[in-house]
């Protein structure tokens, strides 16, 4: 029922991701962000949900949206991943400023759908760092 109360505050989908963006002043990965913090009010949806589902909207087309960054804070797989990554100067960091580091190499990459690409390929590889194992989904 959170989720149906989530949009229809917005009269549909299309109103939400539309007023959203005009919010936004129509930058995708700012409008990302103001949807992921307003999906809080959904009860099922955790930080994975919301990353996953919104992620999937701007794949889709349904809005022009896309992440702006990992969403690190509250993770656990793709932290683990990105420490990994980063090495030991990331073992005592804030998972909010591992994902500004992120943002830097998201940017130099410069990837359609980065950040979640970054945040997906992450979670995979600290499952198995040493040998690679396909993601099959």
């Amino acid at each position: 029922m959170t989720y149906v109360n989530w949009v229809m505050a917005h009269r549909g989908h299309q109103a939400l991701f539309d007023d959203a963006a005009t919010l936004s002043q129509h930058d995708p990965r700012v409008t990302f962000g103001r949807l992921y913090r307003s999906m809080r009010a959904v009860a099922s949806f955790g930080r994975v949900a919301r990353l996953d589902y919104l992620s999937m909207i701007g794949k889709l087309g349904l809005a022009d949206i896309e992440p702006g960054s990992t969403y690190m804070t509250g993770s656990t797989g793709p932290l683990d991943g990105a420490r990994l990554l980063f090495g030991h100067q990331a073992d005592a960091t804030k998972p909010s400023e591992i994902d500004r580091w992120l943002v830097e190499l998201e940017a130099a990459f410069g990837l359609p759908m980065g950040m979640q690409v970054l945040e997906d390929a992450l979670c995979n590889w600290q499952k198995s760092p040493e040998q690679f194992v396909a993601f099959r989904g």
